[in-house]
């Protein structure tokens, strides 16, 4: 496997290859409706620390299924991008009309779930482990990713299943929703555990493993997302350095080089999901699904997106085309369809320091240098025009223009959907319903309950019962 973009050894790929089948069985691909491999062979491919550590890849290859399709419900729900002739399930996204039969809202839940089992199948077997600075590692990585894959399925479903370890197919108990309190008490008890667990920095052929510094930021990104800003801070100060420019982390002084597949994983990447191109499926679909002859050419950046930039701010150039509107961020073009390298960036250094100024904006009595200077920080990189003393005088004003700042920064990086559903419900909902005006959408308003999508169907029906739908999906 490539996930590190790194040659396995002959052994190494086999054990790999072993445990693809075995998760074929066993990891819930659906959900609930695969019965899994019997625990004797299972055991028999997670007998040692090598053998635990290709489980713990196998965790990172669930991450490229997942954010591979992302974007079917994150950017395309939101008011980043207009829909035109968006028509079946992408139509049913874009236009929140979305129904418990939708795929794309069921394929997302089997492959998140899919990447969870992976990562408890991982800690099931950790005691195998001989090497302590490995099992200390392999426990943080795993809770990582399952706390990110938690994070993400709180934010878009809601109250949901809850599975902290290997299940049997029929246990059909354990598939009931948990509250959206519990299984954050779950991200935050995990995240904490990754933050001890997971080393500072890891070798150039293994940059995409998961550091100490991703997990302080998801762990901020987590408290903030819970208004829990004090705690966010204690995550996030370490992260800054000093004058906002950061120590292991940094601003890449070119927006452009984030994104190209030439020049990634820079010092401005705390997390990202790795892909290259023409080398046995670690490629991505997304970048082609944007391109012209994608199945998403119809999502592009919208009228009211594009207005929002400054005639002088690089990155706009490095998000959309201004001639068509389509994603120019994760261009490849020399790759394979569907089989492109552009890494997707999960948590950047730009991202560290706009959640430090919304949360010293939260914390203190009126914006001071605390909340503007690590704004402009990001502006002055985009050679956009910063904010000078006074412009932004009250807590209302900055924390406009840090979520403007957000959404002008991560274009088409799934962000600004959970951006959205983090703010006042009121806020979200006018949001939304000016911008489906804005677009030629006005007949379109968005009720309360669209903010969260439906359970799948499929997963509901072999529940027997267990599993719920939303309020408003029945």
């Amino acid at each position: 496997m490539l996930i590190f973009k790194l040659k396995l050894t002959p052994m190494r790929h086999q054990i790999f290859l072993a445990l693809m089948l075995i998760l074929s069985f066993s990891s819930c691909k659906k959900f609930l409706n695969e019965q899994p491999i019997s625990n004797l062979i299972e055991q028999n491919y997670y007998r040692n620390t090598e053998e635990v550590e290709a489980g713990v890849i196998a965790c990172y290859d669930g991450l490229q299924k997942v954010y591979d399709i992302e974007f079917k419900l994150t950017e395309i729900r939101a008011d980043n991008t207009s829909g035109v002739s968006l028509e079946g399930d992408w139509g049913a996204i874009k236009f929140f009309r979305d129904a418990p039969s939708n795929f794309f809202v069921l394929d997302y839940w089997q492959r998140t779930y899919n990447t969870i089992a992976r990562c408890n199948l991982v800690l099931k077997y950790l005691d195998n482990v001989t090497d302590p600075v490995k099992k200390k590692s392999f426990e943080g990585e795993a809770k990582f990713i399952r706390s990110l894959m938690y994070f993400n399925l709180v934010r878009l479903y809601g109250d949901v299943p809850l599975l902290t370890a290997a299940i049997k197919f029929d246990d059909f108990e354990k598939f009931k929703r948990i509250s959206k309190t519990e299984v954050y008490n779950q991200l935050k008890t995990d995240l904490q555990t990754a933050v001890a667990s997971c080393p500072v920095s890891w070798p150039n052929n293994q940059l995409a493993r998961a550091t100490k510094g991703a997990s302080q930021a998801l762990l901020a990104k987590v408290y903030l997302t819970l208004k829990d800003y004090p705690n966010a801070k204690l995550q996030l100060d370490p992260l800054v350095g000093s004058n906002f420019k950061g120590n292991t982390y940094q601003l890449n002084p070119s927006y452009a080089a984030i994104f190209a597949s030439t020049s990634e994983m820079s010092k401005e990447i705390l997390f990202a999901v790795r892909y290259k191109a023409s080398a046995n499926g670690e490629g991505n679909s997304f970048s082609y699904e944007y391109s012209n002859n994608g199945d998403a050419r119809n999502v592009k950046a919208s009228a009211p997106y594009q207005a929002l930039f400054e005639t002088a701010d690089v990155r706009k150039a490095s998000t959309f085309n201004a001639t068509n509107g389509l994603c120019t961020k994760f261009l490849d073009p020399t790759a394979p369809q569907r089989d492109a390298g552009n890494d997707f960036p999960v948590l950047r250094f730009a991202d560290v320091l706009l959640m430090y100024a919304e949360v010293n904006n939260e914390l203190l009595p009126a914006p001071t240098n605390e909340v503007i200077d690590p704004l402009n920080e990001v502006r002055n990189r985009a050679s956009a025009s910063v904010y000078m003393a006074g412009m932004l005088n009250n807590k209302e004003t900055a924390r406009a223009a840090i979520f403007k700042e957000r959404k002008l920064e991560f274009g088409f990086e799934n962000q600004r959907w959970y951006d959205l559903v983090r703010m006042e419900e009121s806020n979200t909902i006018s949001i939304l319903n000016a911008y489906l005006s804005a677009t030629g959408n006005p007949a379109i308003t968005v009720p309360a309950f669209r903010l969260i999508f439906p359970i799948p169907q499929t997963e509901i029906d072999l529940s027997k019962g267990n599993l719920t739908q939303n309020t408003g999906y029945n």
